[in-house]
């Protein structure tokens, strides 16, 4: 029992050192960014898509215009330019708090891993072999009855190693118009305490007997993703929040006496910039849409963005951290408003005036109503590590979905 505990002491330790050794001098100051290809792919039920795929230093894997065609439809760009514009990786003790695109890394795409052909399959590598391209076909993209069809679409990711920490950023565009942008987290566990004070902020990793603890730290990853919506065109973009409230009033259907019997939804326009925080039992979603563009029903085609979290703790939102106090913020498109927590000059274009430095300051109240808008998005993961996360962890994945809300007028993937 005790070499057992001896190793595995070991083993976090070199694990610490070897996380922190990686990020404690680096810094992302490159803002170049790089064309690599546009995939393009006709699915078996006619929708199709066409995407720009870029690389830059700082953010790695950035998608460029993509453009949806349904089935018989029209096509629109739904994308100009989407990336994670930054990683926040706070720590329950209050330190370390990684900023992994920007300050703590050389960046994502400086850090990106060659990739083999294995690790591609069904798909082509560029980009030095760093990004892959693949169609991912199978599951059900409807069922009625006894008829079902089998669902497409195409993978498009990037793997970064950060310290002993591995992110797959993978794009994932299905044949029925909807995108779901996600991160893996893998490698091996990066920070561990040692000593009962230890206790409450992580979980043991040695065995209960040995004296002691060592902890695995519990932290918190929040990805900012940076979304140039450009629904039909840059111009004429209108946000909303699906609003849910519970409801007394009587419906058709119900005297909607109890509270939670009756419920109502509402869209509520964002008429100028914003920061919104989520609520699970308030709302559904945020959709971005175009004025002037209608589907063949006579409603504004648009795209919606769903969350999906497992914690909401957002870090300092008050000190140090006030970019951190939301989930989701529209601005107005600007190329020199480009990270969220560290928007400094040395990450800019030469051309860029001195910039503003974080999120909650781009905010000044511009109208953005029928304007050309950036939405940035927060998806987070909490980490509580597990004995199964030793020594090479399995993946665990973040993601949220970007659908159609009446991009058309019926399911376009038939």
């Amino acid at each position: 029992m005790s070499g057992r505990f001896d190793a595995r002491c070991i083993v976090g330790f070199l694990l610490l050192m070897v996380g922190g050794m990686s990020r404690a001098h680096a810094e992302c100051t490159d803002p170049s960014e790089t064309f690599v290809t546009t995939v393009s792919r006709t699915f078996a039920t006619g929708s199709s898509w066409s995407i720009g795929v870029y690389r830059r230093v700082c953010e790695g894997l950035t998608i460029g215009t993509a453009v949806y065609q349904p089935a018989g439809g029209v096509a629109h760009t739904v994308l100009g330019r989407a990336t994670i514009a930054e990683v926040h990786v706070p720590y329950h003790t209050g330190k370390p708090r990684f900023l992994d695109v920007t300050e703590s890394t050389d960046g994502l795409g400086a850090i990106a891993l060659a990739l083999s052909a294995a690790e591609c399959p069904n798909g082509t590598l560029f980009s030095s072999n760093a990004i892959c391209v693949r169609a991912q076909d199978g599951g059900y993209g409807w069922k009625m009855g006894n008829n079902y069809r089998v669902a497409q679409a195409i993978e498009i990711f990037m793997t970064s190693q950060i310290g002993n920490y591995t992110y797959i950023n993978r794009w994932t565009f299905r044949d029925d118009g909807s995108i779901e942008p996600a991160v893996g987290l893998t490698g091996r566990l990066n920070e561990f305490g040692t000593g009962a004070a230890y206790l409450p902020y992580g979980v043991r990793t040695d065995p209960e007997t040995a004296s002691p603890p060592v902890v695995a730290l519990s932290h918190m990853h929040n990805f900012y993703y940076r979304l140039d919506f450009d629904i039909g065109g840059p111009d004429q973009d209108a946000v909303a929040r699906i609003q849910y409230a519970p409801s007394k009033t009587p419906s058709p259907d119900a005297p909607c006496t109890y509270l939670g019997q009756c419920g109502t939804t509402s869209f509520v326009r964002l008429v100028t910039e914003t920061a919104q925080v989520f609520s699970p039992v308030g709302q559904t979603a945020w959709v971005v849409y175009d004025k002037t563009i209608t589907n063949d029903d006579g409603r504004s085609i648009g795209y919606q963005i769903s969350p999906t979290y497992t914690g909401l703790w957002r870090g300092m939102t008050v000190a140090g951290e006030p970019w951190a106090g939301s989930d989701l913020w529209v601005t107005l498109q600007n190329k020199c408003e480009r990270f969220p927590a560290s928007n400094t000059a040395v990450r800019l274009a030469p051309s860029c005036p001195p910039p503003i430095r974080s999120l909650s300051f781009m905010l000044n109240d511009e109208p953005i109503d029928g304007a050309d808008v950036v939405v940035w998005y927060a998806s987070r993961l909490q980490h509580v590590p597990r004995d199964e996360d030793e020594l090479d962890m399995p993946i665990a994945w973040t993601s949220f979905t970007i659908k159609p809300r009446n991009f058309y007028f019926q399911n376009p993937a038939p």
